[in-house]
């Protein structure tokens, strides 16, 4: 990749001046990085992966010493004599006046009876400057299945910033390093493993809101936001306002959704009375059970619309089982005669012979049963094909004590409907 701008150029010139870490850093990422184990055999017989010598141990902790090296190591109880593992980690400078995050990878092989054998190797190099510009220089890129397969026989030049290289540069980072006197000025004095060192360090560099929550040692919010670019820009706001009244909220995903359906809502969110609620899960769920009601109250406007629109079909397919009613001395059942009377029915027994469009259903015919007091107790779909009834639901779809009783009475009638069907 060419280098264009004044800042790759820079980098460039830069890349070619940095010289190999120190050793003193890849043994602090073996100590930290990696698990160090201790193999164990049938027999309590262990031995230690990083010096190689050999203890008794028939204990139940994961976690022991050695008492040679005194390493703690994780227990593995195995055959195997080889263990691997593979990890990243990073190193910061500056050079140039410019921010670099070294990322190696980190190889570790454990082999039974012999001290342990490392290898790093850097991978890449993520620059930052003081005015929050990226770059990024790394080896060539393997294709394969694996995406951070890297060519070790290529050279670590200026390539494009992807995905695969911001993923694997949140790793651990070596703890001792300068920063940027301009990232220190704007509140960053170390690097959390929260959050990924380089986007942190561009926006502190360039969004003076991250700086805000940086300074204020906020770390929650500064996590969120960081991940969740949106957030920070329709919530803002509302968050200067729970900032001003002490409000820090636990849980910043779920503060944040509040927010937006307070919007939804039509609520002011700059209102403390809204942004500083004393339960967020309550207000949460209760704002969220407005705006699904909404919602659905809206996508039922839209379907009674279209419903209007197949209003003629309807009348054309069903008006001749219109007046048809079915009763004893405790039930009535009586055919649904329009499209209203279909949603009507549906919002009350809380089922879908609306929302299903049932009423577009040619060879079916929906009709309402209900005590004598005009009580619905269950919405009944019987199939002109079949000639019977093909299901019957109370309220929620369940079946009440009048299930059968109302299943075998329409069945009874069922030449009432074949009937007007073979004299329209």
């Amino acid at each position: 990749m060419k280098a264009r701008t004044s800042f790759e150029k820079s980098v460039v010139a830069a890349n070619e001046r940095l010289t190999d870490i120190a050793q003193k850093q890849i043994d602090w990422a073996v100590n930290k990085c990696v698990s160090h184990v201790a193999f164990r055999n049938a027999h309590d017989k262990c031995v230690c992966g990083d010096c190689g010598h050999s203890f008794i141990y028939d204990g139940k902790a994961k976690n022991i010493r050695c008492p040679h090296c005194e390493k703690l190591l994780t227990i593995n109880d195995t055959k195997k004599r080889n263990i691997e593992y593979k990890t990243y980690f990073g190193t910061l400078e500056i050079i140039d006046v410019i921010q670099v995050l070294r990322v190696h990878l980190l190889e570790v092989k454990y082999r039974k009876g012999h001290e342990l054998k490392s290898f790093a190797g850097e991978v890449c190099r993520l620059w930052v400057s003081n005015k929050g510009q990226l770059a990024a220089t790394s080896l060539r890129r393997c294709l394969g299945w694996y995406v951070d397969s890297f060519n070790w026989q290529s050279k670590i030049e200026l390539r494009q910033l992807s995905d695969v290289l911001m993923h694997i540069s949140d790793c651990y980072i070596y703890p001792h390093y300068r920063l940027l006197p301009e990232l220190r000025r704007n509140g960053l004095k170390s690097i959390s493993m929260d959050v990924h060192p380089i986007s942190l360090m561009k926006a502190l560099l360039t969004d003076p809101r991250i700086e805000t929550l940086q300074k204020r040692s906020d770390h929650n919010a500064l996590k969120h936001f960081l991940q969740n670019g949106s957030d920070l820009k329709h919530c803002w706001d509302s968050y200067k306002i729970a900032m001003r009244r002490g409000y820090l909220p636990d849980d910043m995903m779920m503060w944040c959704d509040l927010i937006k359906l307070l919007d939804k809502c039509g609520r002011d969110i700059r209102n403390p009375k809204y942004v500083c609620p004393t339960d967020l899960k309550a207000e949460h769920d209760h704002w969220l059970n407005k705006v699904r009601k909404a919602e659905q109250k809206k996508r039922d406007e839209i379907q009674l619309k279209k419903a209007k629109e197949d209003e003629a079909n309807f009348y054309a397919t069903k008006s001749r089982y219109f007046g048809i009613v079915i009763a004893d001395k405790d039930i009535e059942i009586s055919v649904l005669d329009s499209i209203e009377a279909y949603k009507n029915e549906g919002e009350h027994m809380k089922h879908c012979v609306f929302r299903a469009s049932y009423y577009t259903k040619p060879e079916s015919i929906i009709l309402s049963a209900h005590d004598r007091e005009g009580n619905r107790i269950e919405t009944v779909e019987f199939s002109i094909v079949e000639g019977r009834v093909i299901q019957s639901r109370g309220v929620c779809n369940s079946n009440t004590e009048y299930h059968d009783r109302i299943v075998n009475l329409v069945n009874t009638n069922a030449y009432r409907f074949l009937q007007a069907k073979a004299t329209a």
